[in-house]
């Protein structure tokens, strides 16, 4: 949410349809809180606090902690899910300062009640608006498409019938991948000569996991069934190495309301436009959180409430197109010790037999995530759910 940090900038507007944005907390020395809140019904739930100052006060030398907040979720029977303050400042909606993140255990939820976000920071209480927690949709099923580049991941979702007609996705992959080289040759560092030897493949193959960030809150309230078909979720080169071998995503979506999609179809809008001054301000985006105990003190953010299903899916190498692998170097024998030393191999010939002795060795060296996959971001544990079939 970069957009909000301009509170700590000046902004000359010298067009006549260019408006600034001027935040309503020029006169609010204790700051004025920010809330990102994720509460997922059934499973663990994440509450962001975040603080905007003016100018006005930033170099004061006041301090207000967010560390020491209270946070927890009630329902409308009067059972309280508490907080409890974790080491991960991540957000799932994008905001990038450094902030508290609060982890509220509401596995044990469930969806017949009602909830709302509890707040006490700031010698201050904060409250949502009581939610009522919409059914989520139905992954019917996922599938690959592909063009001359690029391999498209599609969703299709059943809305069921409460539908709102508005669903938010997201996802994480896992894919197992190769090293570029098997090294095959011993380096003897006495006298510092190269003979081939016995591929080595302990460090061949490889699988890394990646959670997106992202969210993708998608209207489809137009469609005449409440059902969204093969909607192109995202893209992945071909070229890359999610195809080597076996790649998975894992798709989750929750149905939102109406004024929840407005809130993230407006923030998304945002903070993906950067800086652009007609892009949407961050005052214009409604919340639905406030302050109980003081009325008339502002606070910015939404709190989400939702219940999430996920679907997971397998792609075979199918649309892979090979790509060469790192280009090696190819050292005199006297800088053989320097290279070794930076963990690089002999890991192929020269494939010029008529190379210059003087300026190129006979054999291709490369850098240690040439040969080991680990060291390029992989890992040789493999995952519980991996599916060879």
């Amino acid at each position: 949410m970069r957009k909000i940090l301009s509170i700590l900038a000046v902004f000359l507007c010298t067009a006549a349809c260019i408006y600034p944005y001027d935040p309503d907390i020029q006169e609010a020395p204790e700051g004025v809180l920010s809330v990102d809140g994720n509460i997922n019904i059934g499973e663990i739930s994440t509450v962001r606090l975040g603080l905007l100052q003016s100018l006005k006060y930033y170099d004061s030398g006041n301090t207000f902690d967010l560390y020491s907040a209270h946070v927890w979720v009630e329902d409308d029977a009067g059972e309280k899910y508490l907080g409890e303050l974790s080491g991960n400042t991540s957000s799932a909606y994008g905001w990038g300062w450094l902030a508290p993140t609060y982890i509220v255990h509401t596995e044990k939820a469930t969806a017949d009640r009602r909830y709302r976000l509890c707040i006490e920071v700031l010698d201050a209480t904060y409250v949502s608006d009581w939610a009522d927690i919409p059914a989520p949709p139905v992954i019917e099923k996922i599938d690959f498409s592909a063009d001359t580049d690029n391999v498209t991941v599609n969703v299709t979702v059943d809305g069921g019938p409460d539908a709102t007609g508005y669903v938010m996705f997201s996802y994480d992959e896992t894919w197992e991948f190769h090293a570029d080289y098997v090294p095959s040759y011993e380096v003897n560092t006495q006298f510092w000569t190269i003979t081939e030897g016995e591929p080595d493949y302990s460090h061949y193959w490889c699988w890394r996991y990646n959670s997106n960030d992202l969210i993708y809150p998608v209207d489809y309230s137009g469609m005449t069934e409440k059902k969204l078909t093969s909607y192109p979720l995202f893209t992945f080169p071909r070229r890359d190495n999610r195809n080597q071998r076996r790649y998975s995503v894992n798709i989750h979506a929750k149905t939102l309301t109406p004024a929840s999609y407005r809130f993230l179809k407006n923030l998304v809008s945002s903070s993906d436009s950067g800086d652009n001054l007609f892009t949407p301000n961050p005052g214009e985006i409604p919340s639905n959180i406030c302050c109980e105990s003081d009325p008339e003190r502002n606070v910015y953010g939404y709190v989400l409430f939702s219940r999430s299903v996920s679907k997971r899916t397998f792609l075979d190498q199918q649309y892979y197109i090979h790509t060469s692998p790192h280009s090696l170097i190819y050292p005199i024998p006297e800088n053989y010790p320097r290279y070794y030393g930076m963990e690089y191999l002999p890991l192929d010939k020269n494939p010029d037999p008529n190379h210059d002795p003087e300026s190129e060795g006979d054999y291709g060296w490369g850098p240690r995530y040439c040969w080991d996959c680990t060291a390029a971001g992989g890992t040789q544990k493999r995952p519980d759910f991996w599916d060879e079939d």
